[in-house]
């Protein structure tokens, strides 16, 4: 069963060809056993600004990292938190490039070699000429010690 609905896809590839050429980002909340439930929260990629400020740290722009605000997450955190929610799917784009989870995905979900958010499933959105080309679902496994695609990773393939 897909941690997403519809509607939850609708919304995020409108969001992703909505910011291309830059990365758009997002949270999903939900329940566990349903996406009936699911909050979707569409979060402003502060790249950008970081880069301008500190390119030195920030080497990457907009077009190919997202980071989305540590004040804007943690309200998402409390907000799950009050409504005892999760965090069910990060989300984010790559304009031009493939949907793949990169080196930098994983260095961003992973805290000393464990996922911050173990239960979250990681949404990754392919995004060229402004029109979305694939999508793929990405979770931990615990086994291998890694992110790796789930079974029902191809949402869409146009």
């Amino acid at each position: 069963m897909s941690p997403l609905t519809d509607e939850n896809l609708k919304t995020i590839r409108e969001h992703a060809v909505k910011e291309y050429p830059y990365e758009c980002c997002g949270i999903v909340l939900g329940k566990v056993d349903t996406a009936d439930e699911n909050i979707l929260y569409r979060c402003e990629n502060i790249q950008n600004r970081l880069h301008e400020k500190d390119p030195e740290t920030f080497t990457r722009d907009a077009r190919t990292a997202f980071y989305i605000d540590p004040k804007e997450l943690m309200g998402i955190l409390k907000d799950a938190q009050d409504k005892k929610l999760e965090i069910k799917v990060f989300y984010h784009s790559h304009p031009e490039h493939d949907a793949y989870f990169s080196e930098e995905d994983k260095r961003m979900a992973l805290f000393d070699g464990d996922p911050l958010y173990p239960n979250a499933d990681y949404l990754v959105v392919s995004v060229c000429d402004q029109k979305v080309k694939r999508e793929v679902l990405f979770s931990w496994n615990t086994d291998a010690k890694e992110f790796t695609e789930k079974q029902e990773s191809m949402l869409i393939q146009s």
